[in-house]
């Protein structure tokens, strides 16, 4: 396969990358531009009362103060200006001026440049100190360029400790915005636990309480009279129970206000009388305390039994509620039917679809699989769970 070469677009863009730089902190911003504003006024200071022969080299020595203004938006540029600038020196005779300048601009090259950065100018650096030293420049001593040598070091070594500090701080920021993050993770889990409860146990109650209460308001015999307000009694006095283990858990730990889980033996026989009350009967078939079921299947088992009761109360028709559980194979297997209603009620309760939401949520979490379809005039919920 034949490779043809990036186009110049690119090569001109990797090449930007290469020679890019990090950027000055606001701080460091602030105090470079407040010097080199201060420095700039001395320069035009020095171009006003200076004679007509010293004219050039004090425009010169302006124009490289001004120079590293061009650090805060691009070191690249400024190390170029200023290159060029000692290039120019040697012309205008004022190279010991642009020796220094170099010297000093050397900490902002290590703080902001990359390394073809920094490396192309300490050897421009190191050239122009080697030129001036070489071709005897007037003025310019072999001690005046060891202690530009001393200044770039310095300078150097100062803006390393920046380029350290800013890194360390740039990780800081991170952690501090990691923590953030995970707190706001933590506080938003939380909530949707608080929902997950809320959802899972009292909806449920207030369900059972909602469809009594209309069984309260149609012509009943005693009897079914007063086992309704019986099974509303329980079921408000339960919701209340949850209601306050659920605020318990919010406010504490929440391994404290763990209830007790529920079977699914248990949950189907509550879930037989309260479709009794409204006219409906319960079908199990199988073994819903089947010892091989481990707890927490076996609690989600209830959890979801529980919700799809819930589902029939407010949405499903009157009649045989099927509940069928098959443990085999190295699976759990359970099938909720009941029979979909023939027209809309004026007074069905309203639904967002949360249950359905929550269930699969609670299958998948454990490694299972629920569907639920409609078939033959029924609603049909299935989930099933590995027991390996």
């Amino acid at each position: 396969m034949s490779s043809e070469p990036p186009p110049p677009v690119h090569r001109f863009r990797r090449l930007l990358r290469t020679w890019a730089s990090s950027p000055f902190g606001t701080a460091e911003r602030v105090t470079l531009l407040a010097l080199t504003f201060a420095g700039v006024v001395v320069s035009i200071v020095l171009v006003i009362v200076s004679p007509p022969d010293d004219l050039v080299s004090s425009i010169f020595q302006l124009a490289l103060t001004a120079a590293f203004a061009l650090f805060v938006w691009s070191p690249l540029l400024a190390v170029i200006m200023l290159l060029s600038a000692m290039c120019v020196s040697f012309a205008v005779a004022n190279e010991g001026a642009a020796i220094v300048a170099l010297a000093v601009a050397m900490g902002c090259v290590v703080r902001t440049g990359t390394r073809p950065l920094l490396v192309t100018f300490v050897g421009g650096f190191l050239l122009s100190g080697a030129a001036a030293a070489t071709f005897a420049v007037p003025g310019l001593t072999l001690t005046n360029v060891a202690a530009a040598l001393v200044v770039a070091t310095i300078s150097g070594a100062v803006g390393y400790l920046l380029t350290v500090g800013s890194a360390r701080e740039q990780r800081l920021q991170e952690s501090l915005r990691a923590q953030d993050l995970a707190e706001q993770e933590a506080a938003f889990a939380e909530r949707q636990r608080i929902a997950d409860e809320l959802h899972d146990v009292i909806a449920h109650d207030l369900t059972v309480i909602a469809m009594y209460t209309r069984v309260l308001e149609q012509p009943i015999d005693e009897d079914l009279r007063e086992q309704s307000q019986q099974t509303i009694r329980d079921a408000a006095h339960k919701a209340l129970g949850d209601l306050r283990r659920v605020v318990e858990q919010a406010k504490g730990p929440a391994v404290l206000a763990e209830p007790p889980r529920e079977s699914l033996a248990d949950a189907l026989e509550g879930a037989r009388a309260e479709l009794h009350g409204v006219g409906s009967t319960l079908v199990v078939d199988g073994d819903a305390a089947d010892r091989r079921v481990p707890r927490v299947i076996d609690a989600a088992l209830a959890r979801i039994a529980r919700e799809s009761i819930t589902n029939v109360l407010k949405h499903g028709d009157r009649g045989a509620v099927e509940v069928t559980v098959r443990v085999a194979s190295g699976t759990v297997r359970m099938s909720v039917r009941n029979p979909l209603a023939t027209r809309p009620s004026r007074d069905a309760l309203p639904s967002g679809g949360y249950g359905i939401m929550r269930m699969t949520a609670r299958a998948q979490q454990l490694g299972g699989e629920l569907t639920v379809r409609s078939e033959n005039k029924a609603w049909v919920l299935e989930v099933q769970f590995p027991l390996i």
